[in-house]
């Protein structure tokens, strides 16, 4: 359930609400043209670390202001909410900062890296009456939507096995990020949240049970990895992430009476509903751009809303999910 900051509920709307960005790099260059195209926000503010690419990341995108220093943005009396684009290491110390200024925050996947980090966020966000949501922008899409709504409306009977994998090919480079140890980088925090997280929303549940399987490139980050849970009821599922192949991104809920297909589960445009002898039963297809604006228009409502936290992706998920990559870490690392 939402939680309501006190004072805020009842608010316009069409209240406008103000966004910063924390982090530069090429998210954020997605996140600040899609925001173009939502209603009733805007992109104030934005800041990096370096001067030069905040004044040009601004120009590019028509922000009237731009600075050199996290702290000034959180300080700045115009800006609502920040959305964080920076590298996984720096999510937990920025959300900090972010709520202890009072600003929604918004921050890219995976919210934090530890279940410690992710119950400090959370009840700081509690205790601050913030509002704090991962940017999973994948559980907001219609076709995820609808997947879920077939999946609770008993359409193909009782949940036993989700399948997902997200495996790209990205040659080595322990220069970049994906191979950099002292930013978080791996397959599991890059892509295996994605698969992680569309089998918990599907089932609207965590895992009870993890285990996992990997290999290490050598900076010493995992470059594959697979996935097995379990779940309270008796549900499986079978996941995988990689950088070193590249799979199909077709996600699988299989009931006993029938299974769904989501196509191209990260941003998939169309879903499919199967009886359990395989005949096509119910499809369904959505026409988007870019599936950020569906977390950002949500995100802007739980705002204007005076609500603390998403029901679509709640706190719970978030530290189970850094529960899950603690799990998985230890396991691949020996």
């Amino acid at each position: 359930m939402s939680c309501v900051i006190n004072g805020m509920k009842g608010m316009a709307d069409n209240m406008n609400v103000k966004f910063g960005i924390m982090g530069l790099g090429g998210i954020a260059h997605r996140f600040a043209e899609v925001i173009k195209t939502v209603k009733g926000v805007e992109l104030t503010a934005v800041a990096s670390t370096d001067d030069t690419r905040s004044k040009q990341f601004a120009s590019e995108y028509g922000v009237k202001k731009y600075f050199a220093d996290y702290a000034a943005l959180v300080a700045d009396s115009e800006v609502d909410v920040v959305y964080i684009s920076q590298t996984h290491n720096l999510h937990y110390k920025l959300i900090k900062l972010c709520i202890e200024n009072k600003k929604g925050v918004i921050c890219e996947k995976p919210m934090v890296l530890t279940e410690r980090q992710a119950l400090s966020v959370t009840n700081l966000a509690k205790e601050r009456k913030v509002l704090l949501m991962e940017a999973m922008w994948t559980r907001f899409i219609p076709t995820f939507i609808k997947a879920k709504e077939w999946v609770l409306e008993g359409r193909i009977g009782k949940i036993k096995l989700v399948q997902a994998s997200f495996c790209f090919i990205f040659p080595y480079d322990p220069a970049h990020r994906l191979y950099n140890p002292n930013v978080a980088g791996g397959s599991l925090y890059d892509a295996g949240v994605y698969p992680i997280e569309f089998t918990t929303g599907i089932l609207g549940k965590n895992p009870t049970e993890v285990k996992a399987v990997g290999t290490l490139c050598e900076s010493g980050v995992d470059d594959s990895v697979s996935i097995s849970m379990k779940f309270e009821d008796g549900e499986l599922a079978s996941l995988s992430c990689g950088l070193c192949a590249r799979t199909k991104k077709d996600g699988y809920v299989y009931g006993d009476n029938g299974f769904i297909v989501v196509y191209d589960f990260i941003g998939s445009h169309k879903a499919e509903l199967y009886d359990k002898e395989f005949k096509l039963c119910e499809t369904f297809e959505a026409e988007f751009d870019d599936g950020f604006i569906y977390e950002i228009e949500h995100f802007a409502d739980l705002y204007r809303s005076g609500k603390i936290e998403s029901e679509i992706i709640p706190h719970k998920d978030n530290i189970a999910t850094s529960k899950i990559f603690e799990t998985i870490i230890n396991q691949i690392h020996g």
